[in-house]
């Protein structure tokens, strides 16, 4: 028997698939092509104009990554309103050591150690250069935070709201 997808599930689902969307416009729109590996030039109007997002664009990818992850998550693996906390804090923490990773030591000791093997296959092969271009800054952590606080209130209220009116 095929159960038919929770509505919280499509109101999480959508607003992650909005909030990824919103990131998209981030790099297009305010990022330099040779700062984004999978972006050329003539993708990007960063290249061309001043910041469309302004100061907040800085940190909205990492308020977006996490906030979008959880939810996908949640919706993906089916989870439990009980399991939210749990999934909350696996990206809390994944999210932040990614951006820790990018203390300048720390991204040394990763580029030096990054395996030979990586060169050549997508994504893995921009390991080492996404450490060491990238900028610890602690108002990242901060957008981490904040996005992981308002993918927990997106469930909760979410949730709530079906099972009121559901």
């Amino acid at each position: 028997m095929v159960s038919a997808i929770q509505p919280s599930v499509k109101i999480q689902t959508a607003a992650a698939v909005t909030a990824l969307l919103i990131g998209v416009f981030v790099y297009l729109l305010d990022r330099q092509s040779e700062s984004v590996y999978f972006m050329t030039y003539w993708m990007s109007l960063g290249n061309t104009m001043n910041p469309f997002f302004g100061i907040v664009g800085n940190q909205l990818p990492t308020f977006i990554h996490v906030y979008a992850f959880i939810l996908l998550t949640m919706a993906v693996a089916s989870a439990s309103r009980e399991s939210v906390l749990i999934i909350c804090l696996f990206w809390l923490i994944l999210e932040s050591l990614f951006e820790l990773a990018q203390i300048t030591v720390i991204a040394q000791w990763i580029a030096n150690y990054t395996p030979e093997w990586f060169h050549g296959i997508p994504f893995l092969e921009n390991t080492a250069a996404y450490f060491l271009a990238g900028t610890f800054d602690v108002l990242d952590l901060c957008s981490i935070a904040a996005g992981t606080l308002a993918a927990y209130l997106t469930i909760v209220i979410s949730t709530q709201r079906i099972s009121n009116h559901g």
